[in-house]
């Protein structure tokens, strides 16, 4: 007796010499609405072949919200908490006043692929027009880790300049980087209901989403370097300078290594040897922390959180390297069962 999450064992067979077949029990496809007819999508994973239905034509994933039931500051955080989960049409109803209007305009212009398609007296809706087809995980994932380390370096070279109107315009570049996250965010989500089209090998997308989480971590930190430049009363000394600005580059590299090779050609040796050097790199963080302390200089608890974002920035770098470990680790795993 099968207890419905039990696999069933079926044969393939050969139909008219140049077709083959698999049988569906009738009972199991009458549970799950299956009839003569009706098309379904094999796609391969590893080891295993995943049935499904295809998405519905022009079925639109819709959430609504009652403007009567939050404030505005609700409304905001419930529209992009909407888009991230995967939502289609976010509409909000219940005669939105104008601060309730500007909260769901301000919502999408803080997410990626998404616009106010309708405005009336009632109602307030907001409708994606992504493809996912026009935005692969990867290609959102390189824009994503380029913007990163651009503002990581801008906001170093600012904070040993002293130039803290750099450093402002340099923190306003974050929320860039959190629409990406939030656009890969979504795609994780949605992948939890929907089976990928790419499926096959690589990076799922909880490593897409995994990865991203990393970069926008680094983007926090470039920020927060970023903050340090309005707080330095003079530009630190030659020898500090040099030595953050070398472990700040080398920290960067630490990351863009990992990223490259863990959406490339996820290899354990290369990725290896990335965590190692990171490892080297963080003991050498934690000497010029010892210096910066003995020294005790004038802006030497600045210097010391600028330095904590340096090192933190290098563990980030290692996560990802690690979700390239376990994706490589996992891909080899399907090869030797097959």
């Amino acid at each position: 007796m099968n207890n419905g999450t039990d696999p069933y064992e079926r044969k393939v067979q050969l139909t008219g010499g140049t077709t083959y077949t698999v049988s569906l029990p009738k009972g199991w496809a009458n549970e799950r609405s299956l009839d003569t007819g009706d098309t379904l999508h094999l796609y391969p994973k590893g080891g295993r072949l995943l049935l499904a239905r295809p998405e519905a034509e022009g079925g639109r994933r819709t959430v609504s919200v009652s403007a009567t039931r939050y404030d505005p500051a609700g409304i905001e955080r419930l529209v992009a908490a909407a888009y991230v989960a995967g939502a289609d049409v976010v509409r909000v109803g219940g005669s939105p006043n104008r601060a309730e209007r500007a909260a769901v305009r301000d919502a999408v212009a803080g997410l990626v692929g998404i616009e106010i398609a309708e405005e009336t007296a009632e109602a307030v809706v907001a409708r994606t027009m992504l493809d996912v087809a026009d935005l692969p995980p990867a290609r959102t994932l390189e824009r994503m880790a380029d913007r990163t380390l651009t503002m990581h370096e801008e906001a170093v070279a600012a904070v040993l300049a002293g130039d803290g109107e750099t450093g402002r315009r340099v923190r306003g570049q974050d929320d860039d980087v959190d629409r990406l996250f939030g656009l890969l965010s979504r795609e994780f989500q949605r992948s939890l209901v929907e089976v990928p089209a790419d499926a096959e090998g690589g990076l799922i997308p909880f490593d897409h989403y995994a990865v991203a989480r990393q970069l926008e971590r680094v983007a926090d930190h470039a920020e927060k370097i970023a903050e340090a430049a309005d707080a330095i009363e003079e530009p630190p000394s030659d020898r500090v300078v040099a030595d953050l600005d070398r472990l700040a580059t080398d920290a960067r590299t630490v990351v863009e290594r990992a990223f490259s090779e863990a959406i490339g050609e996820c290899d354990p040796r290369t990725l290896g040897a990335v965590v190692a050097d990171a490892d080297d790199l963080i003991e050498e963080t934690r000497r010029v922390d010892r210096e910066l302390y003995e020294r005790e200089l004038a802006d030497g608890y600045v210097l010391a959180t600028v330095l904590d974002s340096i090192t933190r920035t290098v563990e980030y770098g290692v996560n990802v390297a690690e979700v390239g470990l376990r994706a490589a680790l996992r891909d080899e795993s399907s090869t030797r069962t097959e």
